[in-house]
């Protein structure tokens, strides 16, 4: 059977097409808004390696436009990070303080530090306004069946299976506490509470 010109070109076509049709697809589908990392389904995710600048405590609040603050029943940090945001974001810049038996390298991911018994707290401008966060908040809780948890007056979430993970916002501040799974969530929440508001 020979195939005339015609046919071959609608085969061409009809080709061209589903590969377009295909590609948009992947596009669109990359777009999506992710539910964060592995096993903190609902966390804004948190970039890897833990990028940024090291620096101290009073460069990093020279550089932020928020107070940071420190719980009060941990022992001293032994990096921090400030992180500066891609313009396109708005969240720029934000710090990572990270709290280790040992000074985690330069390309250190957040699982190299928890598996070595590390938390990490993560600090950023919070971006919107404390009720549309709180809805924010409600909803993960909502969606992944993670914990409300009461962080100094504000709504907070505590969960993850993978990582454990308690995130608030405050007025200025989104504010995240991660810690391997084998840490007592409830410990990370106090944690938290020990961060002191004003």
């Amino acid at each position: 059977m020979v195939l005339k010109w015609k046919n071959i070109r609608i085969f061409v076509l009809m080709g061209a097409a589903i590969l377009g049709m295909s590609s948009v697809f992947m596009y669109l589908s990359a777009l999506r808004p992710t539910t964060g990392e592995a096993g903190e389904t609902g966390f804004k995710p948190l970039p890897l390696p833990i990028e940024g600048q090291e620096v101290s405590l009073e460069q990093a609040q020279a550089s932020v436009p928020f107070k940071i603050r420190l719980p009060t029943n941990m022992g001293t940090f032994v990096q921090l990070k400030l992180v500066q945001w891609p313009e396109t974001m708005k969240e720029c810049p934000a710090v990572f303080v990270i709290y280790a038996a040992k000074k985690p390298s330069s390309v250190a991911s957040i699982d190299d530090v928890i598996n070595e018994d590390g938390i990490i707290l993560f600090e950023e401008p919070a971006g919107e306004t404390l009720e549309l966060a709180e809805n924010s908040i409600r909803a993960t809780i909502e969606s992944t069946g993670g914990q409300s948890v009461n962080i100094n007056g504000y709504l907070g979430c505590a969960g993850g299976n993978i990582r454990h993970c308690v995130g608030w916002y405050t007025e200025t501040t989104y504010c995240r506490l991660t810690a391997n799974s084998n840490y007592p969530l409830q410990q990370l929440v106090e944690i938290a509470q020990s961060i002191p508001v004003n």
